[in-house]
Order: C-alpha cells, then sequence, then structure tokens
C-alpha cells in the first residue's frame, strides 16, 4: 500500500468549505484555487474530490470508519445520479426525435396559415366582407 498525501479530514473539510463559498459567492470563479492553497492542496486534487462529491460517485465521510472513506457509493436520494456517456446519447437522440416532430408540425401549420392568409386575401379584394364573429353589432336606436 502506499501513503496518502491528504488526510480524509483534509479532503472532507475542503470539500466543504469549497461548497460554502460556492452558496456564498456564486460568481467567484477563483474559490477552487483560493481554497486549495488555505488548506495546502493541488488544485487539481481539490477539482477531482469536488466531481467526486458533485456526482456522488465517492463519499468522503466513511459510515463505517473503516478504509479511506473515498469509497464508491450510490448516491444519496436527494442528490442527482450523474448520467453516463450513453445515457446522454440516448437522450440526446430521444430530443432529436421529437424535434424533428416539432419541426413538422411547424412546418405545416406555416402552410395552413399561408393558405387561410391567401382564401382571407381573395375574400377581401373580390369584395366580399366576411364578418367577424369576436365584434358584437349593435343596433342603432
Amino acid at each position: 500500500m502506499f501513503d496518502r498525501k491528504y488526510s480524509d479530514e483534509v479532503r472532507r473539510r475542503a470539500v466543504e468549505r469549497v461548497v460554502q463559498r460556492r452558496r456564498e459567492e456564486p460568481e467567484n470563479r477563483s474559490i477552487v484555487r483560493e481554497v486549495a492553497e488555505e488548506f495546502e492542496v493541488g488544485p487539481q486534487s481539490l477539482r477531482k474530490w469536488l466531481t467526486r462529491y458533485d456526482d456522488g460517485s465517492y463519499d468522503y465521510d466513511s459510515a463505517d470508519g473503516h478504509g479511506d472513506g473515498w469509497e464508491p457509493r450510490t448516491p444519496p436520494a436527494g442528490r442527482q445520479h450523474r448520467p453516463g456517456q450513453r445515457e446522454l446519447l440516448a437522450r440526446i437522440e430521444e430530443l432529436e426525435r421529437r424535434n424533428a416532430v416539432l419541426e413538422e408540425d411547424n412546418r405545416s401549420l406555416t402552410r395552413v396559415v399561408s393558405l387561410l392568409a391567401d382564401q382571407l386575401r381573395v375574400a377581401t379584394t373580390s369584395g366580399v366582407r366576411t364578418q367577424d364573429p369576436t365584434v358584437t353589432h349593435v343596433p342603432r336606436a
């Protein structure tokens, strides 16, 4: 086995600090670098820990007290599962199919509106007036 460069406590505290600062300062794009300096850890290591924390694939707080606390786990109910590449590709394919249907519906509606506009133009230019059903005519006294 090899010696771990950072303790579980340092990892846990650094990740918690980044999460806290992200809530407090959502516009600050240098939080990871600043927290890495604060805890004297490598910024890339901290990014890796955050990725694992964010996607729920690793738990920095081992429940049984054994191991290093960074074992794979199932995400808790409150945290969303991050989809894998296959799931994302399947979702893209589904959305492309739905988009194609919506584009075809849009083309059909455009044709119908064009036909109705042509009919209305012919009716009004040939001297025939169409009564608008939305207008109420009140007889004059």
